[in-house]
């Protein structure tokens, strides 16, 4: 399984699962864009779902940027 990197001042998108935004940047940058295996491997939007939007902002960001 990928490991994820902590970083020393994460901006934190998901509180139930502690995932930020470093952590979905690093796992796109190893190719990983689907938000169900985004969800899967770090548990983000798999709590109580109120992280879904900015993840997906976050995920259309930084999947467009050259």
């Amino acid at each position: 399984m990928t490991e994820i990197k902590s970083t020393p001042n994460p901006d934190t998108i998901c509180h139930c699962s502690g995932t930020t935004a470093n952590q979905i940047r690093q796992l796109v940058d190893e190719g990983i864009t689907n938000l169900e295996r985004l969800s899967r491997i770090t548990g983000a939007c798999s709590g109580c779902g109120g992280c879904e939007a900015e993840l997906l902002a976050l995920l259309a960001e930084y999947t467009t940027k050259d």
